[in-house]
């Protein structure tokens, strides 16, 4: 499977993690936030699983004992009260449950420099897209205006000039190859 080869075990210290929610491709570049890379400049680029598994904290079992404790008090009041400190460790313990697993992706970019940049992501099939259109930059003649969106998880390959209406100026109809806002 494409994952299988994509992934990147090593464990240099100087790895950078970037959340970004746009990179962009102009031509053989990369750009993203005040940061340009000429792409002929990475060396390789690899899939990174950056998965963590949240502790469940202590006080959770402390929260629980304590309303164990209560609960076996012969005071009305401190039985109530403990039930509802054990519906609460119970409920705090569930919730922990649900989010203890953090999944994340990340595309691991190195360059000629020896740096080492992580962009992240919660979609595995997003990044693969993403090394695969960066790979298609990379090895093909023809350049390109490409937006890698990682909010909405989107590649737009959007190559034309879109105009949303004619206000009294004088506008020539056709096509426009590039991207005329954002050229650099």
């Amino acid at each position: 499977m494409l994952g299988d080869f994509l992934l990147d075990n090593s464990t240099l210290t100087e790895q950078v993690e970037i959340k970004t929610s746009i990179i962009k491709i102009r031509g053989k570049t990369l750009i993203y936030g005040n940061v340009v890379y000429q792409i002929r400049n990475i060396t390789s680029i690899g899939l990174v699983k950056r998965t963590t598994v949240k502790q469940t904290p202590k006080w959770y079992w402390s929260f629980l004992s304590m309303g164990v404790m209560l609960v076996f008090v012969p005071n009305l009041f401190a039985r109530i009260f403990g039930a509802l400190i054990i519906a609460l460790g119970v409920w705090l313990l569930y919730q922990h449950h649900i989010n203890k697993i953090s999944e994340k992706y990340g595309m691991t970019i190195f360059t000629n420099s020896g740096d080492k940049r992580t962009f992240v992501s919660r979609s595995e099939d997003f990044i693969k897209k993403v090394i695969l259109v960066l790979y298609n930059v990379m090895n093909g003649e023809q350049n390109e205006s490409i937006n890698l969106n990682f909010d909405t998880m989107t590649i737009d390959r959007s190559m034309n000039l879109k105009i949303g209406q004619n206000i009294s100026s004088p506008i020539v109809g056709g096509s426009v190859i590039g991207d005329i806002v954002n050229e650099i």
